[in-house]
C-alpha cells in the first residue's frame, strides 16, 4: 500500500442511509460483489488488508463467500437503533482487514469504510453509491474495476508536475509555515494513562435552512462561496461554546485530484489537509483567499508530500511518543464539507418515502474535533466527531445545534457584520 494511503489507516468514516428499498438487503449487495470479485479479483473492494506494511491482497475464489459475509452483515437491530447512536457504535469498531463493511437490515444501510479504500464524496459516490445501483441493478459495480486511466503513484506524478515550473513562493511559503509553527500542529499524543473513545454528536437542521444561508451570503459576503461559510459558521459554533479556544488551527480536507489531468482517476485517497491558521481560519473572506491562494501555490501537495514522509518515519515518531519525548496537545478542528450530494439521489430510495443521509468520520486526532456537513433535503446536516477526553457532550451538542439552526448568525457574528 502507497505511504500517501497508510496515512489514514485507521480513519474511518460511517454513512448511514435510511428509506431505501428493502429488496436491496444483503444478499443483493453480496451478489454485486461476488460479480465484481468474478470480473476482477483484485478490485481493491474486494481485497483485505493484510502485513504491516499492510497490503491489498486478493481473496481465494474458495474464500469469496465467507469473506463476503465478513463485508456485508445482516443484523435487524441496525433497523430500530437511534442514528447517532448506531454511527458512533459503528465509528468506534476497529476495521481490522476490512477495506469497508455494510450493515443491512430493512430499507436501512450502515457503511463503515476505512479512508485507505475511498475518501469522502468519492466514497460515497464510487463505493456506497456504485454498490448500491449495482445490487439493485444485477449488473457489475464497473465504477469500481481497476481501470487504465488509473494514476500509479499519483503523489510523485503530480509533485513532478510542480517541479518542473518550480514556484519560489511555493516553496517559500511552505518552510515559513513549517518555521512559524502553529498550535494544534500535526498528530498528538494522548497523556499517558487516559483512555479516549470517540464521541459523536449528529444535529440536523430545517428544510431551506441553506436556501437562507445563502441568501445571507448574497446580501453580506459575495463572492464567498456557501462550503467557506458553513465552515466559518462551524468554527464560530465551537468557539461559542468553549470547545476549541480562539487560536485553535483550522484544517480543510482537500482533494488533490484537481493537480492530475481531468481524465486520470485514483484509486485510495488522495486528501490532504489545508491548514488554516488564526485569523484566517475565522473570517470567511480570509479562509476563501488563503485557500485560492494556497491551492494555486500547490501547498495541499507539499502539505501531503510532508505527511508522506513523516509517515515513511513512522517507526521513529512511535518511538518518541512511547519514551513521552512528546507531550500531549490539543489538535485543530477538520473541516469537510460534503455539499448537496446530488449523486445519491439516484440510488433505489423508497418512492414516496423520506430518505435520510447521516455522515461522520473518525477524528484523525484524538485530541481535535472533526466535523463533516452536508446539504440533504434542503437542510444543513452536521456531525462533529472527538475524543472524550476532548470537550464535554453538552457543549459540542449546544454548537451543532446552532450551526444547523442560524449558520447565518454565526458567520455574522464571526464577522461583525
Amino acid at each position: 500500500m502507497e505511504l500517501r494511503n497508510r496515512l489514514w489507516r485507521g480513519i474511518q468514516t460511517v454513512t448511514v442511509l435510511s428509506g431505501l428499498d428493502p429488496a436491496v438487503g444483503a444478499e443483493p449487495l453480496r451478489a454485486a460483489l461476488r460479480r465484481l470479485h468474478a470480473a476482477d479479483p483484485t478490485a481493491r473492494v474486494v481485497c483485505r488488508l493484510t502485513g504491516r506494511p499492510p497490503y491489498w491482497t486478493p481473496v481465494p475464489g474458495a474464500e469469496v463467500d465467507a469473506w463476503l459475509e465478513r463485508l456485508v452483515v445482516d443484523d435487524p437491530d441496525v433497523a430500530g437503533r437511534p442514528g447517532e447512536e448506531l454511527v458512533e457504535s459503528l465509528l468506534r469498531r476497529p476495521a481490522g482487514d476490512l477495506p469497508f463493511s455494510v450493515t443491512v437490515a430493512g430499507g436501512r444501510q450502515a457503511w463503515r469504510i476505512d479512508h485507505v479504500l475511498a475518501d469522502g464524496s468519492y466514497a460515497l459516490r464510487h463505493v456506497v453509491g456504485a454498490l448500491t445501483r449495482a445490487a439493485a441493478s444485477g449488473e457489475v459495480p464497473i465504477e469500481l474495476l481497476p481501470t487504465a486511466d488509473a494514476v500509479r503513484r499519483p503523489l510523485l506524478h503530480s509533485a513532478w508536475g510542480m517541479a518542473r515550473e518550480p514556484k519560489l513562493a511555493t516553496w517559500r511559503t511552505a518552510l515559513q509555515r513549517a518555521a512559524g509553527g502553529s498550535s494544534g500542529g500535526g498528530r498528538a499524543v494522548p497523556a499517558t494513562g487516559t483512555r479516549t473513545e470517540t464521541a459523536l454528536v449528529i444535529r440536523s437542521g430545517a428544510p431551506g435552512t441553506v436556501a437562507s444561508l445563502r441568501e445571507w451570503g448574497e446580501a453580506h459576503a459575495p463572492g464567498v462561496s456557501t462550503a467557506v461559510l458553513v465552515m466559518t459558521a462551524a468554527r464560530r459554533a465551537l468557539e461559542r461554546h468553549g470547545v476549541v479556544p480562539p487560536e485553535t488551527d483550522t484544517v480543510v480536507m482537500f482533494d488533490c485530484r484537481r493537480y492530475l489531468p481531468r481524465a486520470a482517476t485514483v484509486e485510495g485517497n488522495f486528501v490532504a489537509a489545508l491548514r488554516l491558521t488564526d485569523p484566517s481560519c475565522r473570517d470567511p473572506y480570509r479562509t476563501a483567499e488563503q485557500m485560492a491562494s494556497d491551492v494555486s501555490l500547490g501547498l495541499p501537495l507539499v502539505s501531503l508530500l510532508a505527511a508522506t514522509a513523516g509517515e515513511a518515519l513512522s517507526p521513529v515518531r512511535a518511538a518518541l511518543a512511547r519514551s513521552g519525548a512528546r507531550p500531549a496537545a490539543r489538535g485543530p478542528v477538520v473541516l469537510s464539507h460534503l455539499g448537496s450530494l446530488g449523486h445519491m439521489r439516484r440510488l433505489p430510495w423508497v418512492s414516496g418515502g423520506t430518505p435520510s443521509l447521516l455522515a461522520a468520520a473518525a477524528p484523525s486526532d484524538p485530541t481535535g474535533i472533526t466535523v463533516i456537513t452536508t446539504e440533504w433535503g434542503k437542510a444543513l446536516n452536521a456531525s462533529m466527531t472527538y475524543g472524550t477526553g476532548r470537550a464535554e457532550r453538552y457543549d459540542v451538542a449546544a454548537a451543532a445545534t446552532d450551526l444547523v439552526t442560524e449558520p447565518w448568525a454565526l458567520v455574522a457574528e464571526a464577522t461583525g457584520r
